[in-house]
C-alpha cells in the first residue's frame, strides 16, 4: 500500500485525508504506520481512531494481543467483508516486524508470513506442516512447554510466554509468544501465533539488571554502614519523609513501637498505630518540619503506656526522629510528687511540720505547714537564733540547749515547750529531733513539731477528773478495781488492802476472802455479765481479819480494742447501811403488825357505831325529823369512810411485805386485763383508750396492775366533758423503760405535782370526785418498789400524762 507526504497537524480531519490516500482506501493499516503518518503521539492517533471508529467510518480488528488494524467502511455487502478479509490477509502477511502464522487443531503450521521468515529463517514452503515446537528448544520440549501452551490457548482463550526459541540455522532468540484459540460456534479450528524477538530488549534488560544489581549491593553496603551507625546511637530513631511516612526504623525504635520494620516502612504513624493524625505528636512534627527548627519535647503515648523523650531535627526531605524511653524516670517523678503530697497531707492531719539544720551554716529549713502551726511568713526560713526565738521565755533555753546537745553528741531529742503566736494566744508544741551522723559527725538534724495543745488540755483535764475522783472515793470509802479476765490479774486503788484486809492479785484471791455463802452469787453474776455485756451489782459479804463486813461490788464488762475482756468497777464497805437496813426492815415488820392490829382493833368500833345509828335510823324513823335523819346519815357515812381509808392504809402498808416475788411480766397482758375490769366504765364514759406495743419486765403482776387501774381510773374520773381519750406509750431509755398514760382531761396545776403522790392528799372535793386520796400514792410506793419513778406532767385544761419508769430485764427467759 502507499502513501503521499504527510500533512501538516493531528485533526482528524487529517486522519480522514490520511486514510483517503490509501491505495487502495479499504487497506488495513496498523497504529504505527497512523502515527509516522501524522507525527503524533500513539496517544493522539489512538484517540482519533477510536472516535471515527465511533462514527462508523473505521472498522477495527486485533490479530493479536498486542495488534491491532484500522480500515475504512467504503463499498458494501458481502462483497465489501469479503475485499476487507483479503486487504487484512494481505496486511497480514506483509507485517515484517512480527511473526504471524496459524496452527491447525493439532499445531501444526499452515500459514506464514514475511515476518515468520525474517525471524525464524524458515521459507514459507520449508516449514507449513510442520509442527509448532519445532521451534522451541530441546528442553522446553523435554519439559511439555509447546503441548501446555497449546493446551492453556484452549483451556483460557490465549496464553502468553516467553523465552528461547531456535531458528532454522540452529541459533537461539529471545522471544515473546502469544498463541490465541480460533472457535467458530464453539469448536476449535486452530491457533493463532504471534511471536516478537526480543533479543535485544532482553539483553538491554539484563544490562540494566546487572547494572540495577551492582547499584542495589553499593545501596546495601551503604545502608548497611548507616544501619551500623544508626544502631550504635544508643537511642531510638527513626527517619520520616516530606509525608511522615517511615523511611528508617532502628532496632531501638522497633523495640519500642512493637513493630518490625516490615510493617513501619512506607506507611505512616497514624496509618499503623490507634492515634489521630490531629494527634500532637505529629502537630509537633508538621511544625517542626514548616519552621524547619529542632524541638525538643516530652510526651506520653497511652496505646504504648510509656513517656518518652522526643528531639526531631528536621530537613527538606523529612525528619530525623530520636526518641528516649523516660517512663521509669516519669514514673519516680510521680512517685515521689505522691509522696511528697501524701506527707504534706499527713503533716497537715497530723498537724505535724518539719525542719532540718544545717551544722555548718545553722541555716533552717521549715516544711509548709510549720509556717502555718508557727503562724508566721513563709517568705524566707530564719536563722537558727531567730528559729528559737518563737519559743516561750521561759522555755527557749530547754529547746536550745536541747538541738545544741544533738548537734555536738549526735544524740536524738524529743521536748515540749509553749509558744506565743503572733495573735499572743500560748500553745504547746512538742519538738523532736534525730541528727544524721556520718563518720561520726553530724551531718544534718532534721525533726518536726507538733502542735500538742489540745493533748495538753485533755491531760490537765483529766488530771482534774482524777482529782474529783479520788475526792469521790476518798468521801466515800470507794476503791476502783480492774480485773484483766483473759490473764486473770488484778489491780487495785491503793487504798483496796484497807477494805479487804489483805493483799488481793487476782480472781483466786478474792474469791478466797468472799463469805462462802455468797461465792455462787459472785461467780454467776460475773458469768452472766460477761455474756451479756450488761453491769452488775452485788453485796456480798467478805472475811475481814476474821469480822464479816459487807461490800457493795458494781462493775461492767469492757472489750479492749486487741480482744481482751476486763471487769471494771468500785468496791466500797456497806455494812452500817446494810445494818441500818436490818434495823429498818425490823421496825416496818413492827410498824406493819401494829398498824394491822391497829386496823383491827379501829375497825370493831367503828362496825359497832355504824350498826347503831342504822338500828337508831329503823326504830326511830318516825320520831327523827329531817335533820335527825340527815345527821345520821353523816355519822354512818363518816364511819363506812373511816373503814375505807383503815383498810386503803392497811394495803398501803403491805406494798412490801406481801407482794409478789418478781417474775417476767407481760405488761400487754396486765394492760388487757385492766381494760376488761373497767369495761362497764369505758363503756358508760363512751372512753377510747389506745396504747403502743408493750414490753416484758421484771416485776410484780398484781401490783403492776393496780398501777396501771389507778391511773386509768383518774384519766376517766377528770376527763372533763368530752368523752375520755387515753394512750399508752413506751419508750426504752438507757437500762429503763418509760411507760407513759397520756390523757385530754381537766389536768392539773402543777403547783400541786408532789402533793398527789402524798397519802390521803385530794385536789378534789369528795362531792366532785369519789375516792380515798390514796390511789396515786399506792402508786408510787409500787413503782418504787420495783426500782422507778413516777412523775406527772400536766397544765389545767391541756390533759396530763402520768409516767413511770421500769429496769429493763437484762436477761431473756
Amino acid at each position: 500500500m502507499g502513501t503521499s507526504d504527510p500533512p501538516p497537524g493531528t485533526s482528524i480531519d487529517d486522519l480522514r485525508g490520511f486514510f483517503s490516500q490509501l491505495e487502495p482506501p479499504t487497506n488495513p493499516v496498523s497504529i504505527t504506520e497512523v502515527t509516522e503518518f501524522l507525527s503524533c503521539t500513539p496517544e493522539t492517533a489512538h484517540r482519533h481512531l477510536e472516535e471515527l471508529a465511533e462514527r462508523g467510518e473505521l472498522q477495527s480488528k486485533r490479530i493479536d494481543g498486542s495488534i491491532r488494524v484500522w480500515w475504512t467502511t467504503e463499498g458494501g455487502g458481502r462483497g465489501r467483508q469479503d475485499a476487507a478479509s483479503k486487504q487484512l490477509g494481505a496486511f497480514v502477511r506483509a507485517v515484517k516486524d512480527y511473526a504471524i502464522f496459524m496452527l491447525d487443531p493439532e499445531g501444526r503450521i499452515i500459514s506464514w508470513n514475511d515476518g515468520a521468515e525474517r525471524i525464524k529463517g524458515y521459507a514459507e514452503a520449508g516449514i507449513v506442516g510442520k509442527h509448532v515446537s519445532t521451534f522451541y528448544t530441546d528442553d522446553d520440549v523435554d519439559d511439555g512447554v509447546p503441548a501446555r501452551n497449546l493446551e492453556t490457548a484452549v483451556t483460557e482463550g490465549r496464553v502468553e510466554d516467553e523465552g528461547w526459541r531456535v531458528r532454522e540455522d540452529g541459533s537461539r532468540f529471545w522471544a515473546n509468544v502469544t498463541i490465541t484459540a480460533i472457535r467458530d460456534d464453539g469448536t476449535l479450528r486452530g491457533f493463532t501465533k504471534v511471536t516478537r524477538d526480543m533479543t535485544d530488549r532482553r539483553e538491554y534488560e539484563q544490562q540494566l539488571e546487572k547494572q540495577a544489581e551492582r547499584l542495589q549491593r553499593q545501596r546495601d553496603e551503604l545502608e548497611r554502614e548507616l544501619d551500623d551507625v544508626f544502631e550504635r546511637i544508643g537511642d531510638a530513631f527513626y527517619a520520616l519523609d516530606d509525608e511522615f511516612r517511615y523511611e528508617y526504623v532502628n532496632d531501638h525504635a522497633v523495640a519500642y513501637l512493637g513493630e518490625p520494620a516490615r510493617n513501619l516502612i512506607g506507611r505512616r504513624p497514624w496509618d499503623v498505630f490507634d492515634v489521630d493524625e490531629s494527634d500532637p505528636l505529629f502537630e509537633r512534627f508538621e511544625e517542626a518540619f514548616t519552621t524547619q527548627e529542632p524541638m525538643r519535647f516530652e510526651r506520653y503515648s497511652e496505646p504504648l503506656d510509656v513517656w518518652t523523650m522526643v528531639r526531631v531535627y528536621p530537613s527538606q526531605s523529612g525528619l530525623s526522629v530520636y526518641f528516649e524511653d523516660v517512663t521509669r524516670r516519669k514514673v519516680r517523678e510521680r512517685e515521689l510528687e505522691r509522696v511528697y503530697d501524701l506527707l504534706e497531707r499527713a503533716e497537715r492531719i497530723a498537724d505535724i511540720g518539719g525542719w532540718e539544720i544545717d551544722p555548718d551554716t545553722r541555716g533552717v529549713f521549715w516544711t509548709d505547714h510549720l509556717f502555718d502551726i508557727l503562724e508566721v511568713s513563709s517568705d524566707e526560713e530564719p536563722p537558727l537564733h531567730e528559729a528559737l526565738d518563737v519559743y516561750h521565755d521561759e522555755d527557749r533555753p530547754i529547746v536550745e540547749r536541747s538541738v545544741e546537745e544533738a548537734l555536738r553528741s549526735g544524740e536524738p531529742f524529743d521536748v515540749e515547750s509553749r509558744f506565743r503566736t503572733p495573735s499572743r494566744d500560748v500553745r504547746w508544741l512538742r519538738i523532736i529531733g534525730e541528727p544524721d551522723v556520718e563518720d561520726g559527725e553530724v551531718v544534718s538534724l532534721r525533726g518536726a513539731v507538733q502542735d500538742v495543745t489540745e493533748r495538753k488540755e485533755r491531760e490537765r483535764e483529766l488530771q482534774r477528773v482524777r482529782d474529783r475522783m479520788e475526792f469521790a472515793l476518798d468521801a466515800t470509802d470507794a476503791i476502783v478495781w480492774d480485773w484483766n479476765v483473759d490473764r486473770n490479774r488484778t489491780s487495785f486503788h491503793p487504798s483496796a488492802e484497807s477494805l479487804y484486809g489483805t493483799s488481793v492479785e487476782n480472781w483466786d484471791d478474792f474469791i478466797e476472802i468472799v463469805h462462802p455463802d455468797d461465792r455462787k452469787q459472785v461467780e454467776e453474776g460475773i458469768r452472766e455479765s460477761l455474756e451479756t455485756g450488761e453491769p452488775k451489782s452485788d453485796e456480798i459479804r467478805i472475811d475481814r481479819d476474821g469480822e464479816e463486813r459487807w461490800i457493795e461490788v458494781p462493775g461492767r464488762p469492757i472489750r479492749d480494742e486487741d480482744g481482751s475482756t476486763r471487769m471494771v468497777g468500785v468496791a466500797r464497805d456497806v455494812t452500817e447501811r446494810k445494818t441500818f437496813q436490818r434495823k429498818l426492815q425490823d421496825s416496818n415488820e413492827r410498824l406493819e403488825q401494829f398498824a394491822y392490829a391497829a386496823s383491827h382493833d379501829l375497825q370493831e368500833p367503828l362496825r359497832m357505831v355504824s350498826s347503831y345509828l342504822q338500828l337508831i335510823e329503823r326504830r326511830y324513823a318516825d320520831a327523827l325529823d329531817e335533820d335527825g335523819r340527815e345527821f345520821i346519815e353523816f355519822a354512818v357515812d363518816g364511819a363506812d369512810r373511816m373503814s375505807e381509808m383503815i383498810d386503803a392504809l392497811l394495803e398501803y402498808s403491805r406494798v412490801e411485805t406481801e407482794g409478789d416475788p418478781f417474775e417476767p411480766v407481760d405488761l400487754d397482758a396486765v394492760l388487757e386485763d385492766v381494760l376488761a375490769d373497767l369495761q362497764i366504765r369505758i363503756e358508760e364514759q363512751d372512753a377510747r383508750i389506745t396504747s403502743e406495743e408493750l414490753p416484758t419486765v421484771e416485776g410484780d403482776a398484781i401490783q403492776l396492775h393496780q398501777v396501771f387501774q389507778n391511773i386509768l381510773e383518774n384519766a376517766i374520773e377528770y376527763s372533763g366533758d368530752a368523752p375520755p381519750r387515753v394512750h399508752v406509750s413506751t419508750e426504752r431509755v438507757g437500762g429503763e423503760w418509760i411507760l407513759s398514760v397520756n390523757d385530754e382531761g381537766i389536768g392539773i396545776d402543777l403547783d400541786h405535782r408532789d402533793r398527789i403522790f402524798e397519802i390521803f392528799q385530794r385536789l378534789h372535793s369528795r362531792d366532785e370526785h369519789a375516792g380515798t386520796g390514796i390511789g396515786l400514792a399506792m402508786c408510787k410506793r409500787i413503782v418504787e418498789r420495783h426500782g422507778g419513778e413516777i412523775w406527772v406532767d400536766s397544765k389545767p385544761g391541756d390533759g396530763t400524762t402520768f409516767s413511770f419508769s421500769l429496769p429493763a430485764r437484762t436477761t431473756s427467759d
